[in-house]
Parts: C-alpha cells; structure tokens; sequence
C-alpha cells in the first residue's frame, strides 16, 4: 500500500465536515513552520554586530535601539533577550546578533526555537492524521 492509497483511505473514510476539519488543521499548521523558517533564515543570515549609543527599555516590555551593520547599513528595531536594567544602568556596545530590523543577544535562541517549532509542527501533522486515520475506520 502506496502512500497515495493509504491517504485516499483515510480521507475516503471520513465525513465532509471531518474532512474540513482535517485540512483546516494541517493549513493551521503551517504557522509554525513559517516561525521556524523565520528564524532559521535570521540564524544564517544575521550579522555580530554591537549598539550604538543607549537602548530603550519599556518597564514591562521589550527594549529598543540601533545598531550598525557590515555595509554601512544601519539597524533599528526591538531587540530580544535584554531586560530593563540595561536602559535603567544606561549600557553601551551590547554585544548582539541582527538584521536590519530584528535583533537578539543570543544567536542560539534562534536555532533552539527553530527546532522546536519545526518540532512542534511535525507532532501535530502526526496527531491530526492519527486522529484522521482512527475516525477513518
């Protein structure tokens, strides 16, 4: 049994709203993988580079500021993985890993969320074509 006859089985077996429910959910999800190819690609792509003058950091929130890349170019954005002592204490020349409008302070938190949003949609395929495969019988 082919992988075609094996799908033709399941879909064959189930009802039309079940069969809906089924693409909705693997349409669904493709949003994890679109937030691990993001970051695969900022993980490759990125840059090491350091801030340029003071960041800003909202009390509970994210932290803004400049930085400069290799061109020339000059970035902007919010950057992850820096707390609020950073502005309060008024740090220079953090070291950061960046595009032109994305920054982190980690570059291995790329890959690790990458990898488990792959991951995380590879078991949920899994378990939506299981559940499909059980109300096919």
């Amino acid at each position: 049994m082919g992988p075609l006859a094996w799908s033709a089985d399941v879909v064959g077996g189930l009802k039309w709203w079940q069969r809906v429910v089924l693409v909705a959910c693997l349409c669904a999800l493709a949003l994890p993988l679109w937030f691990a190819a993001r970051n695969a690609y900022r993980f490759v792509d990125g840059d090491r580079t350091i801030t340029e003058g003071y960041v800003h950091c909202d009390w509970n929130g994210p932290c803004t500021g400049t930085w400069r890349l290799p061109g020339g170019q000059q970035g902007r954005g919010e950057i992850a993985g820096l707390n609020f002592e950073y502005d309060e204490e008024q740090v220079t020349g953090i070291r950061l890993y960046a595009g032109r409008d994305w920054a982190v302070t980690d570059r291995s938190g790329l890959a690790f969320h990458a990898a488990y949003e792959f991951a995380g949609a590879a078991i949920g395929v899994a378990v939506v074509l299981a559940v499909a495969w059980y109300k096919s019988q």
